[in-house]
């Protein structure tokens, strides 16, 4: 059976490859062991140490489960709270959580990511934003932006790949967007 050459697309990191999640480079899979021309460059929960994994392994759920592997952490996921008897802000979809943790590339950032949720669902991560970017989303964006008081600072300063970075996502129920904001 000939592998695959166009890589698999991700409901909710659907910019995967243009963000650097995945690395075009020569590889053996470590979980399917087939030559593959992309390599991941995320972050993978789980005790093996993972060097080499292609985008159809994380797709289809086979990485997840060969190595009881999470993708985002469960504790990351805004609202949403791991332990059955905890008390999350509203029900998440599980089904779009199943999709985040085990068979979505998660970003890379400076602390934890943290994955947002809108309308009772996960969001799509869009990509890494400056203060240039966010402009024209402002007042959609004012409730992300509670925890930072001084605006004109945080939008001179944010930046796509700086020390103080933006995360943005978007619902794909209403289009709302989000902001997840990290600093080294």
């Amino acid at each position: 059976m000939v592998a695959p050459t166009t890589p698999p697309q991700f409901t909710f990191n659907p910019n995967a490859y243009q963000v650097g999640l995945f690395e075009q480079q020569d590889i053996v899979c470590e979980c399917c062991q087939q030559p593959r021309a992309y390599n991941y460059a995320g972050p993978i929960y789980c005790v093996a140490d993972v060097e080499e994994l292609c985008p159809w392994c994380i797709a289809d759920g086979s990485a997840a489960r060969k190595w009881d592997a999470e993708f985002q952490d469960w504790v990351s996921v805004e609202g949403h709270d791991p332990n059955p008897t905890g008390a999350a802000a509203a029900p998440i979809n599980s089904a779009s959580l199943d999709e985040v943790l085990f068979r979505s590339p998660a970003y890379n950032s400076w602390q934890q990511g943290v994955w947002l949720t809108h309308c009772q669902d996960m969001c799509v991560f869009l990509g890494y934003v400056g203060g240039n970017d966010i402009r024209p989303l402002l007042d959609e964006l004012r409730p992300d932006l509670r925890a930072w008081p001084n605006e004109d600072f945080l939008l001179r300063n944010l930046s796509a790949d700086g020390s103080l970075t933006g995360y943005l996502f978007q619902c794909r129920h209403c289009g709302q967007h989000r902001l997840h904001i990290d600093c080294n």
